[in-house]
């Protein structure tokens, strides 16, 4: 029946794709558990390249890229397939900021002209956490915007999220992404419905509690350190163990958690499955865990991922570790194509295929900011790994922060640093708890630090806490010497 309404001239969301070409590229997530992500490697690296060759003609329009790859002596028509990846130069996050400079606030980078493309194209902007300068924004589309919910759908349903469940988010839907894709994935992907609690600024920890319990919530997706708070909150102040939600599983971010020891902490408080997943502001959900906890799948039909070298920049063999760079084999506002995302990662399987059937490229754990990365007397420390160390005894609390300092006696200079480390406050006896965290972190860090025990909510401010983005695990106060 024709509508008697005439048509709308507005750039209507529900215009800006084309559905039924979305659904045969990008399908839905039961349809993907059985298709793509049991493809063979021959097949999806035959999408890859496909894909990726697109990525790169669009990219050839895009002023960042371009003015990029002419400086290095690049010409269109010279990447011929995925394997002329390494080719194309990398850039960074200063790279972006530095764009956004040149031209406020979005920068060349995003390839189109934020309000002229308004009148044609919906446009969301999300910026990254902030935790090591200014929060960076990032322009997304209508396709990458629906790309950014699907792809955390695919990873919940994989890891068992099926209609008719809900799930909790104790996140806000503000300018960072998290509660966002959550939301998206659950409410338009996989008929769970989504309770956006927001954050502890919103909804108290107590209050969280209580909706879970009075709405039967099966699923809860948050950080780790909030996590451990909900369920002492529940003991404390509701009166009732965590377990007693029976969740179905949960959906968190780990971390370096490379001997288990903090999955198998939550694991315990909630009695139910805890699977790690990873990804940035820029390139969504980039990969996950399986019920099978054998590595986190890249999601290899929508992301290409390398792993190159922290100071050569090469790439490293499989099983090693370096730098993450990241490839979107579908964004076009902006295109992301060799993004040095200065996460630390691995490879743990090239293509094996796993338990699940799957030959998608598995990952580590996130293994910390290779940009966080100091120099302490000659050895390379980075602060994430601390995680283990830290987590591996019941009376702290599991946060902290490493301060580098710099003394300077007799013309000598001396690089110190020391891991302060919060303790709860039903700790009890703290008696050799100081001098096991320091053999502990001499240990994983390769070198002797000092640790400060400090009460908690001492490390609010200084490591992030309780706020907005991530926790912040290190503090360089060398140009400051003493």
């Amino acid at each position: 029946m024709e509508s008697p309404f005439p048509r709308s001239r507005l750039p209507l969301y529900r215009n800006a794709i084309d559905w039924e070409w979305f659904d045969r590229e990008f399908p839905a997530p039961d349809v993907y558990a059985e298709t793509i992500f049991k493809w063979p490697a021959d097949r999806l690296r035959a999408l890859q390249n496909e894909r990726f060759l697109k990525v790169v003609k669009h990219g050839w329009s895009n002023p960042f890229y371009r003015r990029l790859w002419s400086s290095k002596g690049l010409e269109p028509g010279d990447i011929r397939s995925i394997d002329d990846i390494g080719k194309l130069p990398m850039f960074n996050s200063d790279d972006i900021k530095d764009s956004q400079k040149e031209a406020p606030p979005f920068g060349g980078f995003t390839g189109v002209d934020v309000r002229e493309e308004l009148t044609r194209n919906p446009l969301k902007v999300q910026t990254s956490g902030g935790t090591t300068g200014k929060p960076r924004p990032t322009i997304f589309g209508a396709l990458e915007w629906e790309m950014n919910g699907l792809q955390v759908a695919r990873s919940l349903y994989i890891q068992g999220a099926r209609p008719g469940q809900i799930m909790q988010i104790p996140a806000t839907c503000s300018l960072a992404n998290l509660a966002w894709v959550h939301y998206h994935a659950a409410h338009n992907y996989l008929g769970v419905m989504p309770v956006t609690t927001g954050s502890g600024v919103v909804t108290t920890s107590l209050r969280q509690v209580e909706t879970a319990f009075d709405f039967g919530t099966d699923i809860i997706m948050s950080f780790p350190e909030y996590l451990t708070q909900l369920a002492k909150v529940a003991r404390d102040e509701y009166g009732r163990d965590i377990r007693e939600l029976g969740l179905s599983f949960i959906p968190t971010y780990l971390g370096p958690d490379t001997d288990g020891a903090l999955r198998r902490e939550l694991e315990d408080l909630y009695g139910c499955p805890v699977y790690d997943n990873y990804g940035t502001n820029e390139i969504s959900h980039a990969s996950f865990e399986g019920p099978d906890k054998d590595g986190l799948y890249l999601m290899e039909d929508c992301i290409f991922i390398e792993v190159i070298d922290t100071e050569t920049g090469e790439p490293v063999e499989p099983g090693q570790p370096g730098n993450l760079v990241a490839t979107s084999l579908f964004r076009g506002i902006p295109p992301i194509i060799r993004f040095n995302l200065r996460d630390l990662g691995r490879i743990v399987s090239n293509g094996t295929p796993s338990a699940l059937g799957s030959s998608f490229r598995r990952m580590d754990h996130f293994l910390g900011r290779s940009d966080d990365m100091v120099k302490i007397r000659g050895n390379n420390i980075y602060p994430m790994g601390c995680l283990s160390a830290v987590r591996s005894d019941p009376r702290t609390t599991g946060e902290w922060i490493c301060i580098a300092e710099r003394e300077v006696k007799d013309r000598v200079i001396r690089d110190t640093m020391t891991v302060e480390v919060e303790v709860r406050k039903d700790a009890g006896a703290l008696d050799g708890l100081r001098e096991h965290l320091e053999a502990r972190l001499k240990a994983d860090l390769g070198l002797k630090v000092a640790v400060r025990l400090v009460e908690p909510g001492a490390l609010d401010e200084k490591a992030n806490l309780g706020r907005e983005g991530k926790p912040r695990r290190l503090l360089d106060l060398r140009n400051k010497a003493k």
